[in-house]
């Protein structure tokens, strides 16, 4: 008798990658994409959906947001993530396309609740998170040296014109994303996590980065 479980299609994977500023993770994920192509879907945060990109436009390039209370940015990063979930990341896993995210929840922890609130905002991320419809799979961790990672960034940003991918929160002291990463490392405490060394040069850090997207999906 052939058992009726045997025709469940199994769920495609939600998987989001994290990292501090010049970690490297926006250029290996484009890497993979070229390489995969349409195997995947892949979405970035804040954006991904047309009005979740109107929101990343007001929290990081407006000048306005550089001094905005930790809530504000909290909120509208949720607001953003929750447009995105339901527009682009849902659909695209109901079609049976893996999704693979570019910053996501992680992101707003380590950020606005461990490094701008110094955890005053825990209980309010929890709350939000649990309205997500969707919650990843499995995150992925490139894990820089924070001086190392402005270094790259700042870089970054010189070399682009009109301040193109810009965001203020490059300009902030080194201190600032030494705790970015502190936050890292408690939220991945609660959550399944792979992590990868980052100070790595780029095709080695792709190398073990497309090893792993490659075992899940």
């Amino acid at each position: 008798m052939i058992s009726p479980l045997m025709f469940i299609k199994k769920k495609p994977p939600f998987i989001v990658i994290e990292g501090g500023e010049g970690s490297g993770k926006s250029s290996v994920l484009m890497a993979l994409k070229e390489e995969l192509g349409d195997a995947i879907i892949t979405t970035r945060e804040p954006g991904g959906s047309p009005y979740a990109e109107a929101i990343r436009d007001v929290t990081l390039k407006n000048p306005l947001a550089k001094g905005t209370p930790a809530e504000t940015t909290l909120c509208l990063m949720f607001a953003a993530r929750f447009d995105n979930t339901a527009r682009a990341i849902v659909p695209a896993l109901n079609s049976g396309k893996p999704v693979i995210a570019d910053r996501f929840d992680a992101s707003s922890y380590t950020y606005q609740v461990w490094a701008q609130s110094a955890g005053a905002l825990d209980k309010l991320f929890w709350h939000l998170r649990e309205r997500l419809e969707v919650k990843p799979d499995l995150y992925i961790f490139f894990d820089v040296e924070p001086k190392e990672g402005v270094r790259r960034a700042r870089s970054r940003n010189q070399s682009l014109l009109q301040g193109k991918q810009y965001d203020h929160f490059d300009d902030r002291e080194i201190a600032f994303h030494e705790k970015v990463r502190e936050g890292y490392l408690q939220f991945f405490k609660k959550v399944p996590h792979i992590i990868i060394d980052a100070n790595r040069p780029l095709e080695e850090v792709k190398k073990e980065f497309v090893k792993n997207i490659r075992e899940r999906i």
